[in-house]
Parts: C-alpha cells; structure tokens; sequence
C-alpha cells in the first residue's frame, strides 16, 4: 500500500514527522505553516533538506537563502541554522 506522505502532516505551525531512524541516520518529514520557524539550532551530524512543497528562508551563518520546491541543500555539522516558511511549506530533513 502506498502513502502520499505529504497528506500526514497539516500546516499548523511547525509539524514533524519521523519516516525513518536507524544507526545510520534519519529522515523526517517537516510542515512549517506560512510566517512559522524552526529557530537557530545545530545538528550534531551532517544534514541536507530537500524542500518538497513551499518556500522558505534557510538561514544559514548569517545568510539568508530562499529555497523553493525540488531545491536541495546540504551542511555541514554544528553550523547554526534555522528555518523560515515564506509559504506554506513542506520539507524532507535527512541526517
């Protein structure tokens, strides 16, 4: 049975999703609703976004880049960055 994963997270604020967790890393579905924010924060790993729907502001050591749908961006660990919905926004986290 397949499952449109975009379905399972509403745009109420900011909204996560584990999909998959295992020794060698995750991925997590994230809905971020217009004017919401993942604030600054770290990852302790290497990460990369893939913005599936929406946009949004990647805020990144002082840089602001807009990311649009299918757009993929990757860092590395411990950079402090945070996540603004310019629109309704969905996005695939995988570290």
């Amino acid at each position: 049975m397949t499952k449109n994963i975009l379905d399972s997270l509403p745009f109420e604020g900011l909204k996560t999703k584990k999909l998959l967790s295992n020794e060698t890393g995750s991925i997590i579905l994230i809905s971020l609703e217009k004017g919401s924010e993942l604030t600054a924060h770290t990852s302790p790993t290497d990460a990369s976004i893939l913005i599936l729907e929406g946009d949004v502001k990647f805020k990144i050591n002082d840089t602001d880049n807009v990311l649009s749908k299918n757009d993929l961006f990757s860092f590395k660990k411990n950079e402090i960055h945070a996540v603004e919905a310019l629109s309704n926004a969905k996005l695939i986290l995988i570290k």
